[in-house]
């Protein structure tokens, strides 16, 4: 086991580094100057070159690539328009000379929202993706069953912005059954936070779970009548325990490399619900910086997304490496 994890950290690393490098050839690849956006529209040529120099843009490709992975191990300082000196702490993911602030404080600011949007839509995921396919598995051909694969498959169909407006409306404007969307801190009110951040968790949640669902099905269908399920039926164990402890077991692997997968997809999703809701996360800064042709913004969401999906990929590896000693070898 500890040869497969040494294994995994170092691909992990591997295609931090190469996803990194890709990121930063996006900076320098976009039409746009860097320079000339930070230094603003009045500025002449001279100052132009001044604030490029001052960004250390003048340097050589390879050097500016290794000034930045050194920032994003031990920080770096970085020269603001005027030349004027800014620490930039570990990890410098750059300075947003939109924003006027480094880049990991922006995202710093407006992480919590995407990281409580993200974590209540998963537990959606769980509970009406994983636990409707495991009903519906349990009750193969019946009425249950054809109504839980229904909603999967309207989920599956169904679009992040029109049902996030449709059941804005029903659920808030026209009956005001829940609240209008807002994210007040965890720390500061966690009945506010909930309330706030309920719909777009089911609106999140209740699209992605649809893949959850069907696999959840089929694998807990092709698993209970494997030979060491019926041997356990054989033995005595009831069928709903024996269906718990042995088949639910066997069906988890391909479930826990999707969640690692579904990381990435919920920060996609994240993306389009905040902004339908008006939420103020990553997702809203993302696109500002986009709009804004805010290069080391975009830079660092891209690598902050980019980071948690090979994080949580690599973890979901080690899961099923240790749910299934087979994978191990390979």
């Amino acid at each position: 086991m500890t040869g497969y994890l040494l294994r995994r950290v170092l691909q992990a690393a591997a295609v931090l580094l190469a996803i990194t490098a890709a990121a930063f050839g996006l900076f320098h690849a976009a039409p746009t100057d860097p320079a000339l956006i930070a230094c603003g529209p009045k500025c002449d040529t001279g100052q132009v070159e001044a604030v490029r120099a001052s960004m250390g843009l003048d340097q050589p490709l390879a050097a500016q690539f290794l000034d930045y992975l050194g920032g994003l191990v031990s920080g770096r300082t970085i020269a603001d328009v005027d030349g004027s000196a800014i620490h930039c702490s570990a990890p410098c993911l750059g300075y947003s000379y939109t924003l006027h602030q480094p880049v990991l404080d922006a995202i710093g600011d407006r992480l919590p929202v995407t990281l409580s949007l993200a974590g209540g839509a998963l537990a959606v995921i769980l509970v009406i993706g994983v636990g409707g396919g495991l009903v519906a598995a349990l009750r193969r051909g019946t009425a249950t069953d054809r109504l839980l694969s229904g909603f999967s498959l309207i989920g599956a169909s169904v679009q992040i912005y029109f049902l996030g407006y449709v059941l804005q409306y029903l659920l808030v404007y026209s009956t005001g059954l829940l609240p209008l969307p807002d994210f007040v801190p965890l720390t500061d009110d966690p009945g506010r936070w909930a309330a706030g951040l309920l719909l777009p968790w089911l609106v999140l949640g209740f699209v992605n779970a649809a893949v959850f669902a069907r696999l959840t099905r089929s694998q807990m269908l092709e698993t209970m009548h494997d030979g060491y399920v019926r041997t356990a039926r054989a033995k005595g164990l009831g069928t709903l325990h024996a269906h718990l402890k042995y088949t639910a077991r066997g069906a988890a692997a391909p479930l826990v490399q999707l969640l690692g997968l579904e990381v990435g997809a919920l920060f996609g999703g994240a993306f389009i619900t905040e902004t339908v809701f008006g939420l103020g996360g990553v997702g809203t800064l993302a696109v500002d910086a986009v709009t804004g042709n805010d290069l080391p913004t975009v830079v660092g969401t891209v690598l902050l997304a980019a980071f948690f999906v090979v994080v949580f990929v690599a973890v979901a590896d080690l899961v099923v490496a240790w749910l299934d000693p087979r994978v191990r070898l390979t």
